[in-house]
């Protein structure tokens, strides 16, 4: 009985050690040639982000040579380059939905392609299915200045336009990207503000974004009440409802809540005050004179 009761534990034992090695191993870490990596930026309230590997030139050709002309490339190395659009955008004037897609480019001296694709198969290249594609788009190649890693670049040109770069040795390709960034702001408001239980400040900030890029009023004047009933003492509840009621016609009215905004700004308003008590001062000068 104990012989066996050894035969049983030894082989436990041995597993239990090569897997204690295994996991120790696993722990190193060494320098790949084409390492991770990703970039992301928020346009409006539209995060792009991009994942992908970085090959190095390592004074290969590689126009033409490494990446063939008129032949699929997965654009980097490794695995397939993925981007994801936190909401729908429009790529060169196309219709994205919001998701993830693999980035595929067809490389030629003059002309690229670049493929959006579903890659339900996850091999990208490897097991591509034309009735993946999103959308196919034509570029133009741009020189550079001379980059060794590959990388890509989201550059914001406004609240509602992207450009998607892509670098490599003494090459650019650019893709313009743009989002409708006051309906996805005001869908996001409205799912919010459908909340129970908002913060004041949730009430008043979506008010100032539906004052400001003119819209319902109706419903602007509607938060920015429910602002001041919880916070009836914080100038920046008071300033969202002058502000409704200047954009009534109001003017009267505006002028008188607005004065109190700024009794309440100085008194204990701080740098929030701050940045906005030249705008209210502006502000009241001119709703006095309509006001006579």
């Amino acid at each position: 009985m104990k012989h066996l009761h050894t035969l049983l534990i030894v082989p436990i034992i041995i597993a239990l050690f090569l897997l204690a090695i295994q996991q120790s191993c696993a722990q190193v870490e060494m320098p790949v040639p084409s390492p991770a990596a990703s970039v992301s930026q928020v346009i409006g309230v539209t995060k792009i982000s991009v994942d992908y590997s970085s090959p190095a030139v390592r004074e290969r050709q590689i126009w033409g040579k490494l990446i063939p002309y008129n032949e699929m490339w997965r654009t980097g190395a490794n695995s397939p380059t993925k981007i994801t659009f936190s909401t729908d955008v429009m790529v060169e004037g196309k219709k994205v939905e919001a998701g993830s897609y693999t980035f595929i480019t067809i490389p030629t001296e003059k002309k690229w392609t670049v493929v959006l694709n579903k890659d339900t198969k996850g091999n990208g290249v490897f097991s591509y299915l034309k009735e993946d594609d999103v959308i196919r788009v034509e570029v133009s190649p741009k020189e550079s200045d001379m980059r060794e890693y590959l990388s890509f670049s989201v550059i914001p040109q406004s609240d509602m336009e992207a450009h998607l770069v892509m670098n490599w040795e003494k090459m650019s390709i650019a893709l313009k990207i743009t989002t409708d960034t006051k309906a996805n702001a005001v869908a996001s408001i409205d799912k919010g503000m459908g909340v129970y239980g908002r913060a004041w400040y949730d009430y008043a900030s979506a008010a100032e974004y539906y004052i400001q890029n003119d819209l319902d009023i109706e419903k602007a004047n509607e938060w920015a009440t429910l602002s001041t009933k919880l916070n009836e003492k914080h100038f920046f509840a008071q300033w969202i409802m002058a502000q409704v009621k200047a954009k009534q016609g109001n003017y009267k009215e505006a002028v008188k809540i607005a004065k109190t905004a700024q009794e309440l700004g100085a008194k204990n308003g701080g740098g929030f005050y701050a940045a906005r008590k030249s705008s209210i001062q502006t502000s009241l000068a001119k709703w006095i004179k309509k006001a006579r």
